[in-house]
Formats: C-alpha cells, structure tokens, sequence
C-alpha cells in the first residue's frame, strides 16, 4: 500500500480537538460505566450469590478497556487529521491505526455543513461534513471561522463545476 503523499501540504486541524475529544471520552466512560457497573451490581445484590454475577462486569470492563485506549491513540489521530485543497478537489486524511486517504472532487459535492456542538463551542471547534451522490467526508475540529469560510468555498467550487455539466 502507498503511503500518504509526502509533497501535499495538509493543513492541520486545531490541537484542541484533542482535548475535546479527551473530555467527552471520559463523559462517556462515566456514563456507560457507571450505568452498567451500577445494573451489574443491583442485580448481583438482588439475586443469589454465584460465580456468574462476575459476567454482568463484563460490558463496563469492556467499555473502561476502550476508553481508556482512546486516551492513547486520540493524540495521534488529532497529529495525522488534515485537510488539502487542491485545483480540483479536497484531499482528507485521518486515522491514526486505519488511516483513511479521501478526495472529493469539486464537481460532486451536493452538501457541504458545519456542525458545533455545545462542548464544541467552549473550544471554538465545529465540524465540516461533505456529502457526493455516493459517499460522506468529513473535517473534524476546524476553528468556526475557518469552517464557514471552508463550506463557503467548497459550495462556491463545487456550483461552479456543477455548473460546466
């Protein structure tokens, strides 16, 4: 398999989607480990008392082994994730164990959105999601105004060659 193209330039997206993505990995884990931890315990207490109440831990052990994963590889995922916009397309890439190589070209896109989430506007993140006729990209992690400024241009790019059909 080839390896990312070393002469592109990607542009990074913000440091601090690391960070958000940190605090809602651990809202997560509380929740979802708190919530099956707790069942697996009421119904240990409500039932007789056996070797097999240890199987009720089992979704909260796995759900806390995957967290706390996440807090490793998320930094990495955060370094690799990027953007490039080239004369005919958009090039993304992601992933820090899968890595993914997208290019969507200009004259394909139907949907270009921004998302924010509340979490996400306490750290000036949104999300830039763009939808072809057969698959979906996305940004994650640009500055808000950089991400208007990215939806603007794709949709202007992609009405503009749209238009040439």
């Amino acid at each position: 398999m080839k390896a990312f193209p070393a002469h592109i330039a990607f542009q990074p997206v913000r440091s601090e989607l690391a960070t958000y993505r940190q605090i809602h990995n651990l809202i997560s884990l509380v929740i979802y480990v708190g919530i099956l931890g707790g069942s697996a315990a009421l119904i240990s207490a409500l039932s007789d008392p056996g070797w097999w109440h240890i199987l009720f831990y089992i979704p909260a052990i796995w759900i806390l082994i995957h967290c706390v994963v996440r807090i490793f590889i998320i930094p990495h995922q955060v370094r690799i994730h990027g953007w490039s916009e080239q004369s005919d397309d958009i090039l993304i890439r992601s992933g820090a164990i899968f890595r993914a190589h997208t290019a969507v070209p200009y004259g394909r896109l139907q949907f270009v959105t921004v998302r924010q989430g509340p979490l996400q506007r306490k750290f000036d993140l949104a999300d830039v999601s763009i939808t072809t006729a057969g698959s979906k990209a996305a940004i994650h992690g640009l500055p808000t105004r950089e991400a208007t400024r990215l939806r603007d241009d794709l949709s202007s790019r992609g009405y503009a060659r749209l238009a040439g059909l």
